[in-house]
């Protein structure tokens, strides 16, 4: 079996996934519409500090992101190797689920176990379709990939199990991307004034994001798949 070869694949569709997000990701929208601060001074200066806000706050969210996924993909990596059910892996991948880690606290519980009914049907039909990749012997995913599979079932793979913001669309409201800063540590307040930390909800501007880095992410992958499989 190649755990090596599954991972692998997971890190070159996560690793532009996550550039992607990131260049669409705009911190002037992120703050559109948020009032932060008498005459909105707070506010404006953030603005005119987005590459300050974007090291201190952005980046570290991005990285947190992918350390997540990558951490979720390694539990789903054993659920793959097992003839355990899905449900044995349920409290380990939730752990490093990053939309429970964005749930409004404000959600009821039926809403939430539907978000996690969603999120363990995404992953297990992620689990299942990489399958055929982890009983492979090769190391290199692409190597272990043309062995598993044709080229029409590569295609259905990405289509059906790589997609990743299902939960966003179906369940929008039930999710609060938020940060909580101090504007003190960013921006330069005039002498004798201090503002308090305050919170800066970005969840219309990371599901923008998102959805748009999800749509060119696949379409680029299954451009690859198209020049390396036969038809």
């Amino acid at each position: 079996m190649s755990r090596r070869a599954a991972e692998d694949g997971f890190e070159r569709f996560l690793n532009p996934t996550v550039t992607a997000i990131h260049r669409e990701f705009s911190i002037g929208r992120a703050l559109r519409g948020t009032g932060l601060g008498p005459g909105g001074y707070v506010l404006d200066r953030l603005r005119t500090n987005a590459d300050a806000l974007e090291r201190r706050i952005v980046e570290p969210e991005f990285d947190a992101y992918r350390e997540r996924s990558l951490k979720q993909f390694r539990v789903l990596l054993t659920y793959a190797e097992s003839d355990r059910p899905i449900e044995s892996f349920e409290e380990r991948l939730l752990a490093h689920d990053s939309y429970l880690y964005a749930l409004d606290p404000a959600v009821t519980t039926r809403q939430r176990e539907a978000v996690i009914d969603d999120v363990l049907t995404r992953l297990q039909c992620l689990g299942s379709g990489i399958e055929p990749i982890v009983r492979r012997p090769e190391d290199d995913f692409w190597s272990a990939a043309e062995a598993a599979f044709d080229r029409e079932e590569a295609l259905e793979l990405i289509e059906e199990a790589f997609p990743f913001t299902g939960p966003l669309r179906t369940y929008r409201s039930s999710f609060a991307f938020e940060v909580r800063i101090d504007p003190n540590e960013i921006i330069d307040i005039p002498f004798g004034r201090a503002f308090p930390t305050v919170t800066i909800d970005y969840t219309d501007e990371a599901v923008r994001a998102m959805s748009r880095a999800e749509r060119r992410v696949l379409e680029e992958l299954k451009r690859e798949v198209r020049s390396r499989f036969e038809p």
